[in-house]
């Protein structure tokens, strides 16, 4: 089991600090750990947004072959 590193915030901007607190008291979560949450959203939006063209027509090709056939006789 791997021990998990304490994260400490330092200097935190106060207006940043705040809209954290605000969405960490609506989530029911610490400062702390809302903090982990939001910068694991915004890694992951930052992934999803610099995909490869060859990725992105992968993922348009998988939800291509997902969609249901209608009617499947052959067009002759």
């Amino acid at each position: 089991m791997t021990k998990s590193t304490p994260l400490q915030l330092k200097d935190f901007p106060p207006q940043l600090r705040s809209l954290i607190q605000r969405e960490a008291d609506s989530h029911r979560r610490s400062l702390t750990h809302e903090a982990i949450v939001l910068k694991e959203e915004a890694l992951a939006a930052r992934a999803a947004a610099v995909l490869r063209p060859r990725d992105a027509i992968a993922n348009i090709l998988a939800r291509y072959a997902e969609i249901p056939t209608v009617d499947p006789r052959p067009m002759e």
